[in-house]
C-alpha cells in the first residue's frame, strides 16, 4: 500500500487546502473542517467527491440539517469545493 493512500486530499475553495491524515470517522464535512473550513467563496451546493474514477457532488448545507446524509470517506478520497461565482 502506497503512503498517499492514507490521506484525504482536500481542495478548492477551503480556507487551508491540504492533505490531511485519514481517520475511521472521517466524513466529507469533518474533511472540509479539517482544512479550515469553506471560504468566503465557496459554493457549498456542489462538493464534489473524487474515488477512484467516480466523481458525485453533494450540496453539504443538507448535512448541517441531517448529519446522517454526510458520506463517509475512504483513504485516498479526493473532495473539491468549487467556487461560486456570486
Amino acid at each position: 500500500m502506497q503512503p498517499q493512500t492514507r490521506f484525504v486530499n482536500v481542495g478548492g475553495a477551503v480556507r487551508a487546502p491540504a492533505r490531511i491524515p485519514f481517520t475511521e470517522d472521517m466524513t466529507l464535512l469533518t474533511a472540509i473542517n479539517a482544512s479550515g473550513g469553506f471560504n468566503d467563496f465557496a459554493d457549498q451546493k456542489r462538493v464534489r467527491l473524487l474515488r477512484g474514477s467516480e466523481a458525485k457532488i453533494f450540496d453539504v448545507r443538507q448535512f448541517r440539517k441531517d448529519p446522517s446524509l454526510d458520506p463517509r470517506l475512504q483513504p485516498g478520497d479526493r473532495v473539491e469545493v468549487p467556487q461560486s461565482f456570486f
